[in-house]
């Protein structure tokens, strides 16, 4: 091998080393910055929300369209057991893409992985897009409300597997 080669192999590799995991994928990944959201910024643009439709209905008014939509990338199995509270599916979304192209798309999955993968893919599709990168588990660790898709309330969650731990309030699923 030559010096040259080396050399810079090596000092690439001490670049990824040096960097957190996250960060030494997205160092291959191309394509736009996603923005991300927090638990407490979702659930507090969700409260607002829920007002404003509130005081909509209260006046006898058309509920007002959301700018954005929480959607759960997760496989049935995984939001069969709970949501977040106003979210929709993946599939519900794929299925009414048309209807949500002014709003802003917010995926979420379990710990943020395969919300960030949909996210670039919405993203070069050119649709507004923010990753909720704490998903489900930073949800919980903020000890948000969760629902069954029918809309009742529940503290079960599925958690993709046992090493996913969820604060004492909420019953793991895996």
């Amino acid at each position: 091998m030559h010096f040259r080669t080396l050399t810079f192999s090596l000092l690439v590799l001490t670049i990824l080393l040096a960097r957190p995991a996250e960060a030494q994928f997205s160092f291959f990944r191309s394509g736009p910055e996603i923005e991300e959201i927090s638990a407490k910024e979702l659930y507090q643009n969700l409260q607002e929300y829920s007002k404003n439709v509130e005081k909509a209905r209260q006046s006898n008014n058309q509920p007002p369209q959301p700018n954005f939509i929480v959607v759960d990338v997760r496989d049935p199995r995984e939001y069969n057991v709970s949501i977040i509270p106003g979210a929709i599916t993946k599939e519900q979304f794929e299925k009414n893409k048309a209807q949500f192209a002014n709003a802003t798309i917010i995926p979420y999955c379990t710990v943020g992985g395969r919300s960030a993968q949909y996210s670039r893919e919405l993203a070069a599709q050119g649709v507004k897009v923010i990753n909720f990168k704490e998903s489900i588990m930073g949800w919980c660790e903020a000890k948000l409300p969760l629902v069954t898709l029918d809309g009742k309330s529940t503290q079960r969650v599925h958690t993709y597997n046992s090493r996913n731990r969820v604060p004492a309030d909420y019953q793991p699923v895996y």
